[in-house]
């Protein structure tokens, strides 16, 4: 027999703080931690609700279809038992084709389970002179409302009928006709693997119908029947939300009562006090509108009405005759007890109101008008979150609000904080937020308000446009403010996600004033210098001049020299 530690879990995903789980749980079975959601078994009812609303499809149930075909492998002798849904699922009028269908995988026969659903019927009536003086009886026929009354209304344990349940009478039944065979129950939902852990259960293996459907397909094995069964048997009509009573007919000094769908379940179970009821037999199945409207059903849109007609097509014929025959099987007894499994989870009264007011203030409620109770975490009020924070259950970060207006609180902090002067501006232009650095250099001198108005009352805007105009991401400039008498440094950024531009901007006066001093300094310098130069080459001009007067003189001088030297070398030579 396949054993396993839990029925169902979440893997482990990317949660994105929907907390939809959270939300459409009935009873709350959800832990989240460190962001990460995990179902608490002790509390979970196996309703699948969580599963089916999850936006990261992080279902991890039990498996046993590689254990079956290992068992086939083995040479097993493999039986399935098929709740009566397999009907709508499969669009068949009886089960001789889905019977070949799955001998094609392995199975060495397949039964209706309805044949359990005719032998429980029998049980009910034989049960019902005996537990009648409760007052109220309760079946017990769907896993889910089981677990319900198990772990939160443990009180009504004692009201739920003492019989087994179809699947385990029909496993009894097969297991007469194969004794060493392994039977596989193929459900509608992953429920009734609660019940492989009760004493005397014979079901070795649990597969839902979609479990199934896939394994048929991967085969490419195909489920067609060209035409309609002729046999109908009234017991099919368990998978609908009222065939219990139904099947049950008129019990003398029973009234009966058919409740169906989670809310209203609750709802009933919630007002029950059996002791002002007398005879009266409650039918009670989570899902609204019986078994086809199940898990494996959920997902399809519009056919409900199309799934009813098929089960009641199956039951009673095609014109649905109140005298429609039924199976005529071996009666035997198969009782359930069902103990005292007193629930898990903390109640409110056992939580102090100074604990509760504590929790609150740590998540910004301090009075009950801070209590939006917007049921974003999931929870119905902040109280109910409060307390689930303290049962360990939740987070304080699972409250939407409060983190939102922390981060909203610790990112302004952080603008304000900073030293530079911060803008941002809509793709309209107009100013969204503004840190202080900024508001107190624009508010100068008229100290208006400037949110939501025209970025080009404070500044220049023609970069900014041209950012949009252009589809830029990043520009920057220098802009000079006449008001303020002041130079600023811009570097802009088109966030398009957000579709803004945030524009971060630096006083630089100072910087400027000091390169207008240094340029004018240059100017001067190089004035000077021009200045200096042109006095320079006049004193050079005026030594050249001076220099070109000298020079006429000593040439003259030097010619008459050289001529009377030529003279008095002549004399001698005269005389001879």
């Amino acid at each position: 027999m396949q054993r396993f530690q839990s029925i169902l879990q979440f893997k482990k995903v990317s949660c994105k703080n929907c907390y939809k789980c959270v939300r459409n749980c009935p009873v709350k079975a959800i832990r989240v931690h460190d962001h990460q959601a995990r179902i608490i078994e002790s509390q979970c009812i196996y309703c699948e609700k969580c599963i089916l609303v999850c936006p990261q499809d992080a279902k991890e149930e039990q498996n046993m279809i590689p254990a079956i075909r290992s068992a086939m492998e083995n040479k097993a002798q493999v039986i399935a038992s098929l709740h009566p849904a397999y009907l709508a699922r499969f669009g068949v009028t009886g089960i001789n084709k889905i019977r070949e269908a799955m001998k094609k995988l392995g199975f060495a026969d397949v039964a209706d389970a309805a044949e359990g659903a005719s032998l429980m019927t029998a049980q009910y009536r034989a049960l019902f002179p005996e537990q009648k003086e409760l007052g109220v009886m309760i079946s017990s026929a769907c896993p889910v409302i089981v677990q319900l009354i198990k772990k939160h209304y443990p009180h009504l344990l004692g009201n739920l009928v003492q019989s087994a349940s179809m699947m385990q009478f029909h496993a009894n039944y097969l297991k007469k006709q194969y004794p060493k065979a392994r039977i596989v129950y193929v459900s509608p939902c992953i429920s009734v693997m609660s019940e492989l852990r009760e004493p005397g259960n014979e079901v070795d293996y649990v597969i839902t119908l979609e479990e199934l459907a896939e394994w048929l397909k991967k085969e490419g094995i195909s489920v067609k029947e060209e035409e309609p069964e002729r046999s109908a048997y009234r017991s099919r009509e368990i998978a609908l939300a009222d065939g219990l009573t139904d099947l049950l007919g008129t019990v003398k000094g029973i009234r009966k009562l058919s409740v169906s769908g989670m809310e209203q379940c609750r709802e009933v179970l919630k007002e029950l006090h059996p002791e002002d009821f007398e005879n009266c037999f409650l039918e009670m199945y989570a899902c609204s509108g019986g078994c086809v409207a199940g898990p494996s059903f959920q997902m399809k849109k519009g056919r409900y009405l199309a799934d009813v007609f098929a089960v009641k097509n199956a039951a009673f014929g095609k014109n649905f005759h109140e005298e429609a025959g039924d199976y005529e099987l071996p009666e035997f007894e198969l009782r359930r007890n069902f103990g005292y499994c007193p629930a898990q989870v903390q109640a409110e009264d056992e939580v102090s109101e100074e604990e509760i007011r504590d929790v609150l203030a740590e998540m910004g409620k301090f009075s009950p008008k801070d209590e939006l109770n917007c049921g974003a975490c999931g929870y119905n009020t902040c109280r109910e979150k409060a307390i689930a924070i303290i049962q360990n259950k939740a987070e304080v970060a699972m409250c939407i609000p409060y983190m939102r207006a922390r981060q909203e609180s610790y990112s302004n902090k952080v603008f304000n904080a900073m030293p530079g002067l911060l803008v941002t501006v809509d793709y309209n232009l107009k100013i969204i937020q503004m840190n202080q650095a900024a508001t107190k250099l624009f508010n100068v001198p008229k100290k208006r308000r400037l949110i939501g108005k025209p970025v080009s009352e404070i500044m220049d805007d023609y970069s900014l446009a041209s950012i949009l105009a252009f589809d830029r991401n990043l520009m920057q400039d220098e802009i000079y403010l006449e008001d303020q008498k002041c130079y600023l440094d811009r570097v802009m950024t088109n966030d398009k996600e957000n579709k803004m531009i945030l524009c971060i901007m630096k006083d630089i006066t100072k910087e400027r004033k000091h390169k207008d001093q240094i340029y004018h300094a240059q100017v001067e310098a190089a004035r000077m210098a021009d200045k200096l130069v042109e006095e320079q080459l006049k004193i050079v001009q005026q030594i050249a001049g001076l220099l070109g007067e000298t020079a006429a003189d000593t040439k003259v001088a030097v010619e008459k020299l050289k001529n009377t030297i030529l003279l008095e070398s002549e004399e001698p030579n005269e005389k001879k």
